[in-house]
């Protein structure tokens, strides 16, 4: 795709508009008046509507088109769509354009609740591909090639495969391995790539899902690139996904009234992340190469050789730290960092934390981290891991539409077992389920999230129960 010839960007727009532009008789209802410290402090001088001369997300023609055509020449895909609903709105629309009402969906189980949601949404009935497992970090791996293609030959109706590509913790899937075996039972790949809109813009970060021959990839700008928070992109990258039909998905899972300031970040993020974000970044990682050797030496903390991780494939702007060799849960080590050195990490799970890089980070900022880990690493006692298990996969009894329109009841956490969920259960982060509405709660299940609890693990569920009592379905 050639690049479009305009070189006029959003942002630039909106400053000439707030110089020069015309009295505002139309949305949004501060007029711009930033009298207000507030409004002044938020941009709201750069804050408009679908006025003449700043196109429409949902109609593009003008220079909201020129950027996404941008985009799509930046990624070498089909066509680009900003999304200003986050990749959650993506994921919706994508599945939702894909797959007919009812159809089977191939996805990894340790897709993000929003995958979950699209199913409850579609109709679709799930067949589960189930991650590899770690136990001495309580991590899991990628979806192997050999995984997805058992699972077609088993279900050979199956209409649409998802999988998560990097995962939260920055683990890659071989995508252009499994796109092969993917599209030679000729069914489209979804990969949802919030977590790796980086990947292969620069040679220090490989593996992304667009140049691995996936057929749609949604990424979210703001995880791992200097965006606003909810600002994300879509990437239609083969005829196997009706851009149509997406373009129509859209319409109803993104908002009719879309941010102009995020769409003017999305712009110019991809306009910064051509001249020299990755260099700064790049920069850091090779100014901290002692940081990062220093890690690798961790007594008792799990990095590097300490802890060994298996050989998958890894995105390295994502730091993971074990604790399950120590004394100190991962909970109890990002409370740590939190309380005597200020810091605070992106996630914890029961034996490990996850601390991400950026293009905001500097040499000082990764140095900091480094250093604040090595002096807790003296700190700490070495401890008998014991082995994590693997999150179980419960029985499915119904749907998810029936069980989450099922007549409900509140039951202690003692009464649960056998009983069908009525809601979802997960840690946040990531957002992945544990326990799907219309699955059994069986005794693996409860322990597992006791264990989840006992290491400091916020559990949530949709009623807010979570995990003291859980809702499930009353017996007719």
């Amino acid at each position: 795709m050639q690049s479009p010839k305009s070189e006029k960007r959003l942002f630039q727009l909106l400053q000439e508009h707030r110089k020069y532009g015309a009295l505002p008789m139309h949305m949004p209802g501060h007029k711009r008046n930033c009298s207000a410290p507030y409004l002044q402090a938020l941009g709201a001088s750069l804050d408009i509507t679908e006025i003449n001369g700043f196109d429409n997300l949902h109609s593009a023609c003008g220079i909201l088109q020129e950027a996404m055509d941008r985009a799509a020449h930046r990624w070498g895909c089909r066509k680009s769509y900003f999304l200003v609903g986050g990749s959650t709105c993506g994921i919706l629309a994508g599945i939702y354009a894909a797959i007919e009402r009812g159809e089977r969906i191939l996805m990894a189980r340790n897709c993000h609740r929003s995958v979950y949601n699209a199913v409850e949404l579609t109709g679709a009935s799930p067949v589960y591909l189930t991650p590899q497992w770690d136990p001495n970090w309580g991590l899991q791996g990628p979806i192997t090639p050999e995984q997805v293609k058992a699972a077609i030959a088993e279900n050979p109706d199956v209409g649409l495969v998802v999988l998560t590509s990097p995962t939260y913790d920055g683990i890659l899937s071989e995508v252009a391995e499994i796109a092969d075996v993917v599209h030679a039972a000729g069914i489209p790949l979804l990969v949802d790539e919030a977590h790796g809109a980086h990947l292969d813009l620069s040679p220090y970060f490989t593996g992304g899902a667009v140049k691995g021959g996936a057929d749609l990839v949604v990424q979210s700008l703001h995880k791992t690139l200097p965006s606003l928070t909810q600002t994300a992109i879509a990437h239609v990258c083969t005829d196997r996904i009706d851009m149509r039909r997406f373009s129509d998905a859209l319409a109803i899972f993104e908002t009719s009234s879309p941010s102009y300031l995020l769409l003017a970040s999305i712009d110019e993020c991809l306009h910064h992340m051509d001249e020299s974000a990755f260099e700064m970044w790049n920069a850091a990682i090779e100014e901290n190469r002692s940081a990062f050797s220093s890690l690798a030496k961790l007594c008792v903390l799990g990095y590097g050789d300490t802890v060994p991780l298996p050989s998958w494939r890894r995105d390295f702007s994502k730091l993971l730290v074990g604790t399950n060799f120590s004394d100190l849960t991962g909970p109890e080590l990002a409370a740590l960092l939190r309380r005597q050195y200020n810091m605070e990490v992106e996630m914890a799970a029961g034996g490990y934390v996850l601390a991400m890089t950026g293009p905001g980070d500097t040499g000082e900022t990764i140095g900091a981290f480094a250093k604040a880990l090595c002096e807790i690493d003296r700190s700490c006692k070495t401890s008998t891991p014991c082995p994590c298990p693997a999150p179980p996969v419960p029985e499915r009894i119904c749907g998810i539409y029936a069980a989450k329109r099922g007549r409900h009841s509140i039951v202690d956490r003692r009464q649960a077992l056998g009983k069908i969920s009525g809601e979802y259960i997960y840690a946040y982060p990531p957002g992945i389920p544990l326990v799907v509405p219309g699955e059994r709660m069986d005794r693996d299940v409860l322990a597992y999230l006791d264990a989840l609890a006992s290491q400091g693990v916020a559990l949530h569920s949709d009623m807010e129960d979570a995990p003291g009592h859980f809702s499930v379905l009353s017996p007719i």
